[in-house]
């Protein structure tokens, strides 16, 4: 189950990605809106990572993150509520 933090995150990553599979971005490109709650960001991402939402990608400077199919169908459905 998702609480209200972990779906502003995962719409966070999904407005940083453009709603792409192909698209891996690091943590600062989402982190960046929730700045007043760091630490937060972090248990939320990883929450998300082991629902399935998203998947990690490291990449030779940085690890970056994606959305999973899970994780845009998600999105969508979370934005269409709205």
């Amino acid at each position: 189950m998702l609480m209200e933090f972990d779906r502003a995150v995962l719409l966070s990553i999904c407005r940083a990605c453009k709603m792409s599979k192909s698209a891996h971005v690091p943590e600062k490109a989402f982190a960046r809106r929730h700045t007043e709650a760091g630490r937060e960001v972090k248990k939320a991402l990883r929450k998300l990572i082991s629902l399935g939402y998203v998947l990690m990608h490291p990449t030779r400077g940085e690890m970056t993150y994606a959305l999973s199919k899970e994780g845009i169908a998600l999105c969508r459905e979370m934005q269409e509520g709205h």
